[in-house]
């Protein structure tokens, strides 16, 4: 047999053997590229500091975040600016929340499973004003609040939940972790209680959340995408 025919037919004859890992792989890299996902400084850092607490099991829950989940870290003037009149989803929360860290994955699974392009991440939570009763029930300020952090109030006063503690409905307070839903200026909505997990689990945040719990919870999240970013068809 010519040296040339043997080539072309073992060529041909690979191709056929190896036809599956190809589909395959053009299945699996059309599914990948359905959404642009980049892995960036704030994506990696981000999974950073909330696995690098994973070690202290008594402590803090084991979380596991990707390395592409679509995080921007933002100081408060983007906030500023996208309740002025832009369009943005802010996360407010930090590691060592230990109810963030209950929120954080199906956070992060959900926007990569819808689409999201940026979730904006604030984590200053020491920004924040420490108010307490004193033994003649009156206020005080244990600690000021930053000027930005006033100013975030005030913005959110009509959205955000009371102060707890305080018997005054007028003074609110920003909790951690709060997923903050906005579009065009206004805000479409908040989540920050794990509703069916907080009541199960009695105050206890080390305890995981169960599929239904997450799944529960990545629905809302989507539902809220959908406003916000709604799918062509």
């Amino acid at each position: 047999m010519d040296k040339k025919l043997k080539i072309i037919i073992g060529i041909l004859i690979t191709l056929i053997l190896c036809s599956p890992i190809f589909y395959n792989f053009i299945k699996d890299r059309k599914k990948d590229e359905q959404y642009s996902y980049v892995i960036t400084n704030d994506s990696l850092n981000f999974k950073q500091e909330y696995e690098q607490l994973n070690s202290d099991t008594d402590k803090y829950l084991n979380v596991e975040i990707p390395s592409y989940v679509p995080i921007e870290y933002v100081d408060y003037d983007k906030i500023f600016e996208i309740l002025d009149n832009g369009t943005g989803i802010i996360y407010f929360g930090f590691p060592e929340c230990p109810w963030c860290r209950n929120l954080t994955p199906v956070l992060a699974s959900s926007a990569i499973d819808y689409g999201i392009d940026t979730i904006y991440y604030f984590n200053k939570h020491e920004d924040r004003n420490s108010l307490s009763l004193n033994k003649k029930g009156k206020i005080v300020t244990d600690k000021k609040g930053t000027k930005e952090y006033n100013k975030l109030i005030d913005l959110l006063k009509e959205v955000l939940p009371v102060y707890r503690g305080l018997n005054d409905d007028s003074i609110k307070r920003l909790y951690f972790p709060t997923v903050l839903f906005v579009k065009e200026g206004k805000v479409l909505g908040l989540e920050q209680t794990l509703s069916t997990y907080a009541e199960r689990i009695d105050g206890d945040p080390l305890i995981p959340m169960s599929k239904a719990e997450k799944d529960e919870l990545s629905n809302i999240f989507k539902n809220y995408y959908k406003q916000i970013k709604p799918k062509k068809n």
